[in-house]
């Protein structure tokens, strides 16, 4: 546990102690500090449980427990996915009581206070929501929030100021996140003559000790350490009987504690307390003045470890012996031990394992407190620990006091070894410099020395060569200012600035700077230096090392190339134009400047059809040609992809319309390459600065929404922003909002639209189809939500969320399981998911149901996203038992090739050619073709959107294997499709 005292802790030690003694067991308290990283394995050969409060032990400590077998149990903290147990205080029953409480005295508008960083009080908050809006049937008004800065006094101090500023809206209640919080709220109020509770009821969480001495005395709630304790001690003993561990959280209630600051009870009322708790001990048996107690303290404990044989009469302890053992090097030496009323000299004993400690006795049970102590070097502790009797019933309130000062003994020993070390570092750093001299001489580095006392400058043979010191410079020996005169005009105020730091805050002293040689050449150094320091912590000299990087710089210069350009077209990068309009907006305010995002049109098309060398000449021959049309204050950038964005001086709307549009022109001038001619078509979207945006950011996000708006209405158009535009946009982001909050909230459902043989026109598989019914937006068509998905990365959850609920069904229908196969719809971003087919295999043997059950239906588009990488998922969704099918066949380039390459069973024929077959005789006949085509292939044919009786009997000439649409059936659940089939059977019948 990270401390042994105090409120919190000072509980739960106690009770265990308490316990421990009661059950006659050996207990282990490890005190590690307020740092999560305590690793140390002390104790761990001497364990057969471990119960960790907080995160008072390192994933590394708790690891190596659980793979000794070694039952552990968590207080409050998570150590997912580890075999850990967790026990915590139910932070939202806790809040529930309160609010209803408030409710039932009459208060219908209730405040909350707390610092919202803190993950606890985010809960807390996030509960207290649920309490309006169950309570009240509407949601939290902002207003009464009181978002304060820490959970301490002075948060709840900030939060009365806020209350007394709010002329309207007012609370008459406020839940405050901790008590603490609510201590400083009541102070401050009150100082404002703020009668509490008539003007203002306030209530906290916690029940720390002083809640119940202020007056008004703090309603508040417990979080029951005392119950969660002994619940947690009993755990142990379960799982060191052989008790199975279990998964979930253990959550204990929290309990309500009424008290005068929420106007319940009078002023002289009596407060009950359970005189036979431990909170009652801790409170009430101390028998020692607030001073008396802290000058005990802290007279003893900065006498060090000796002082624990005071201690132990004080206190009243059944010290038996105490030990101080020295760990570092991986090794393990016992320095000093006390028995119960003298010291024991150690005689250095090793011990060969830290784990090993502290030595149990076997005879009785016994307390053993641990204090590891870092000594300020990784690996390097002191370790004191403390033994003492277990004599019937222990006076909880003296074990209390010793263990504060323990607390305060720890502190102090820290202090004593961070000393030792510092002290021990700074003769190291004496000797080291000795040994700097004897190495300075012969180093390729060129080594310096700057007597800061002195004010001079020494330096090496090396240092001398590399600046090309003419005979009367190599003396070795000169005035600092000399060689700060040949520091680079540019680089000399970083130099100063990085001198200052390191001498005032030891910032380490390290750059990159440009020296003038002799002959007048610049060269480019790597400088280091290290101030070495007086007794008094005062700088005297600075040590340090310094050599030519020239060569690496220019190699850098290189890199920067590669940094800010675009590697294919050789025009400035994303990176590149967004530092020039930032430094435009910082240089110089206010001056106009217009951005033009451009893209072109079909280029995917350009890819998919001729390929990538293809497409990169294209973006090379455009990006040339924009170029050549720009004047030379004009900027020209690619964003990656067809996207090209230009900064341009430009002061009007009419002055960028005539550069768009010189620009689009620009673009069309037509490319040749390998025999292929391709002419190309832009749009483009004007932002200017400052009217339309403050920031980079901002303009190139209003300069994309102008240009989406230009390819709405067709392409080749110069479209300027306007607000309105942000509509479509905010409708977009609302929807993805809604989508992701249905998907976690079910309100996703499937509907099943039924595939029929089209020679016994019985049904022979189903289309499983995602359906949304939103309550904000009301019936959601499926290409609008699926399209958001598939543009906000919610695809995946949507389609893992469908695929849940087509496997339920599944498994529960046999109606389902006896047709030919369910067919799923698979997007572009699922097929290239890296993990995409196992995932997909978990899930479906979760529910214990075979692959060979599914087809998964890809669009043309999708399997063509990542060639290379859909292909790879198709093949493994195959060799998995999975059957594949091409959905909406003709819509794109629909190649042989195409056909040949994909490992699919299936091909679906769009709704497109179908809508009027019965009309248009070349429409039959190229469907005719593409049926033959497909079944020489040796693949199935579905003709899909079947609507009308004319388009049935058309097709039912063609040799089609499965017809779908709205003339048989359209979508429905699964409980009226079943339904639906049945009455089909019995007609037929």
């Amino acid at each position: 546990m990270p401390m042994l005292s105090g409120f919190y802790m000072g509980e739960i030690s106690a009770t265990f102690r308490q316990l421990a003694e009661q059950q006659g067991v050996n207990l282990i308290i490890i005190r590690s500090g307020d740092s999560r990283d305590f690793s140390l394995p002390i104790a761990l050969h001497q364990i057969d449980a471990l119960v960790v409060v907080l995160h008072a032990a390192a994933n590394t400590y708790v690891e190596a427990a659980t793979r000794m077998g070694i039952p552990v149990i968590s207080m409050g903290a998570s150590y997912a996915p580890l075999p850990v147990e967790q026990f915590s205080s139910l932070q939202s029953s806790g809040v529930e009581q309160l609010y209803q409480w408030l409710v039932s005295l009459g208060h219908q508008h209730i405040g909350f206070c707390g610092d919202l960083s803190v993950t606890d009080i985010r809960s807390r908050f996030n509960a207290f929501k649920q309490c309006v809006k169950r309570y009240h049937h509407r949601t939290f008004d902002t207003s009464q929030l009181f978002s304060v800065e820490n959970c301490q006094l002075a948060g709840g101090r900030q939060a009365a100021e806020e209350w007394l500023t709010l002329s309207v809206n007012r609370c008459s209640a406020v839940i405050c996140a901790t008590d603490q919080n609510a201590l400083g709220m009541i102070e401050q109020l009150k100082r404002h003559n703020i009668d509490i509770p008539d003007d203002l009821a306030i209530v906290g969480i916690d029940n720390i000790f002083s809640g119940g001495r202020i007056t008004p005395s703090l309603t508040t709630v417990d979080q029951q350490l005392e119950v969660l304790t002994r619940t947690v001690f009993q755990r142990a003993l379960d799982r060191i009987a052989g008790v199975d561990l279990r998964r979930e959280v253990f959550h204990i209630e929290q309990s309500l504690v009424i008290r005068q600051s929420c106007g319940s009870i009078s002023l002289d009322q009596p407060l009950d307390l359970d005189p036979t708790s431990i909170r009652y001990a801790l409170l009430y048996e101390a028998l020692h003045s607030p001073s008396e107690l802290f000058d005990n303290l802290y007279s003893l404990a900065k006498e060090g470890f000796q002082s624990i044989l005071d201690a132990q009469t004080l206190y009243q302890c059944q010290l038996k012996r105490a030990e101080l053992h020295r760990y570092e090097q991986y090794r393990l030496i016992s320095q000093r031990s006390l028995m119960s009323s003298h010291e024991v000299m150690s005689q250095n004993e090793i011990l060969q394992d830290v784990r090993n400690l502290p030595q149990l006795e076997t005879s009785e049970a016994s307390v053993i407190t641990v204090l590891p102590v870092n000594r300020g070097e990784q690996g390097n502790w002191d370790v004191v620990t403390v033994v003492e009797k277990q004599n019937g019933e222990p006076s909880i309130a003296q074990s209390a006091m010793f263990y504060n000062y323990l607390d305060i003994l720890s502190l102090f020993i820290e202090r004593d070894a961070l000393i030792e070390t510092s002290q021990q570092r700074h003769k190291k750093s004496q000797q080291l410099l000795q040994q700097l001299k004897v190495v300075s001489s012969s180093s390729n580095d060129g080594i310096w020395e700057w007597d800061l006392l002195e004010q001079r400058l020494y330096w090496n043979g090396r240092l001398s060569v590399m600046l090309r010191f003419t005979q009367s410079n190599q003396s070795g020996v000169i005035d600092p200012q000399l060689f700060l005169n040949r520091i680079h005009p540019e680089d000399m105020v970083a130099f100063e600035q990085m001198i200052q730091e390191h001498l005032t805050t030891m910032t380490p002293f390290k750059m990159t700077l440009r020296l003038s040689r002799d002959d007048g050449h610049y060269i480019w150094v790597q400088m280091n230096g290290s101030a070495i320091r007086n007794h008094l912590g005062q700088p005297v000299r600075i040590v340090g090392s310094m050599i030519d990087i020239t060569e690496q710089q220019e190699s850098a210069d290189k890199i920067h190339q590669m940094a800010y350009y675009d590697g294919l077209t050789g025009i400035a990068n994303r990176r590149k134009v967004m530092e020039v309009i930032e430094q435009h907006i910082k240089r110089h305010p206010g001056q106009p400047r217009a951005v033009m995002m451009m893209d072109l049109n079909r280029f995917k098309m350009v890819n998919d059809t001729f390929g990538h060398q293809v497409g990169d000449a294209l973006l090379c021959h455009v990006a040339e040609a924009l170029t050549k049309s720009l004047r030379s204050q004009d900027l020209i950038g690619r964003f990656g992809g067809d996207e090209f964005v230009f900064f341009c001086d430009v002061v009007n709307t009419h002055q960028a319309s005539e550069l768009a549009l010189r620009l689009l022109r620009a673009v069309e001038k037509p490319m040749c390459y390998q025999h292929i001619e391709l002419v190309s078509q832009a749009s483009i979207g004007v932002a200017f600065y400052p009217s339309q945006g403050l920031n980079a950011d901002e303009l190139i996000k209003n300069a994309d929404i102008a240009m989406y708006r230009a390819k709405q209405m067709g392409g080749g158009k110069v479209m300027h922003y306007e607000k309105k535009m942000h509509q479509s946009f905010e409708s977009h982001l609302q929807t993805e909002h809604l989508l992701s909050q249905a998907i976690e909230q079910g309100e996703i459902h499937v509907h099943y639209q039924p595939l029929y043989d089209n020679r016994s026109k019985q049904i022979c598989s189903v289309e499983a189809l995602a359906r949304w019914s939103s309550p904000t937006l009301g019936v959601v068509p499926p290409n609008q939500f699926i399209a958001v998905a598939e543009n906000s990365f919610l695809m995946m959850k949507l389609g893992d969320c469908i695929m849940d609920r087509v496997c339920q069904d599944v498994a529960s229908s046999s109606w389902l399981r006896s047709l030919d196969h369910i067919s799923v719809n698979i997007s572009a971003r699922q097929l290239v998911h890296s993990h995409f087919t196992r995932h997909l295999l978990e899930k479906i043997k979760a529910y214990r149901l075979s692959p060979a059950l599914f087809c998964l239906e890809i669009t043309e588009t999708a399997a063509i996203s990542d060639k290379e990488r859909s292909y790879r998922t198709l093949r493994e969704l195959q060799s998995a038992g999975f059957s594949l099918s091409l959905d909406d066949f003709g819509t794109g380039f629909s190649s042989l090739s195409l056909l040949k390459g994909l490992p699919i069973k299936e091909v679906k024929i769009d709704r497109s050619f179908i809508n009027d077959i019965s009309e248009k005789p070349s429409n039959l006949a190229f469907i005719q073709g593409l049926v033959s085509m497909v079944q020489s292939l040796g693949f199935r044919v579905v003709a899909e959107g079947v609507e009308t009786l004319p388009q049935m009997e058309v097709l039912s000439q063609l040799d089609i294997d499965i017809i779908q649409g709205f003339y048989f059936s359209q979508p429905k659940s699964l409980a009226e499709l079943e339904v639906a089939a049945r009455e089909e059977c019995v007609s037929e019948r």
